[in-house]
């Protein structure tokens, strides 16, 4: 399965650990945080992030500072169960793409063709075929999908039999409020960031206006001096 494929690529960083599984796959575990995707997953609410170019060995990205309060879900022998789990859906999208798309795409292709041989102005039959195929692709989709729910929760199951329930209770409590906290302090970050920008913006403002007044100041201050030399000239004129 290639999971992220494009993440597993991007990764500019060393791994902090590496894992090697029973089934000869290797996890490498990467902090997140330096990684030129870090915001594009946090603003998705994205705090650990699987990746694969093979199917087989993988880059677990995950946030440092939810690493250092939830490692025990980062184990080895939690990241075997996961393992296991991305490899039932690779094989469950496999077999529908091969069992289910791929009929869905022939038998569409087949009733084009024999409506326009044999029915070619029949736009109903057509309209009624091509929504046959949809409302069948849309509950196979469906049906998928509720095997991959199910599958993800007995993955929870049994890493949560593995870690022990109040143990596991812990954990997902510290990861929520490490979450909530990170947001928290995340929007404080910007708030202030916006805060320095209007003040500095109001700053240039105030410094342009005393640059346009000292300006002027000194336009009226030789406007007075040409006066001056105006006067005394007409003076000398009059003597």
């Amino acid at each position: 399965m290639k999971y992220n494929e494009k993440q597993f690529y991007q990764s500019i960083t060393e791994p902090i650990e590496t894992q090697e599984m029973s089934n000869g796959s290797k996890i490498d575990l990467h902090y997140m945080n330096d990684e030129p995707f870090f915001m594009d997953n946090i603003n998705k609410s994205r705090f650990s992030v699987w990746a694969s170019g093979d199917g087989k060995n993988y880059k677990l990205f995950v946030e440092k500072g939810l690493y250092d309060e939830t490692s025990e879900l980062y184990t080895k022998d939690v990241n075997e169960i996961w393992m296991e789990f991305w490899a039932k859906i690779d094989r469950m999208k496999k077999r529908y793409l091969l069992f289910v798309l791929l009929p869905i795409l022939l038998v569409l292709a087949a009733a084009f063709i024999l409506i326009s041989i044999f029915a070619p102005n029949n736009v109903w039959l057509l309209v009624g075929v091509v929504g046959v195929i949809i409302v069948g692709s849309l509950f196979a989709s469906s049906f998928l999908n509720r095997k991959m729910q199910v599958e993800n929760l007995n993955a929870a199951n049994r890493i949560r039999d593995k870690i022990g329930l109040e143990r596991f209770k812990q954990i997902l409590e510290a990861q929520d409020a490490y979450i909530t906290k990170f947001y928290d302090d995340l929007q404080a970050k910007y708030e202030e960031e916006d805060r320095l920008a209007e003040e500095a913006e109001n700053l240039d403002e105030i410094e342009a206006i005393a640059n346009d007044k000292e300006v002027s100041d000194e336009e009226l201050e030789a406007n007075k001096e040409i006066a001056t030399e105006d006067t005394q000239k007409d003076d000398t004129k009059e003597e």
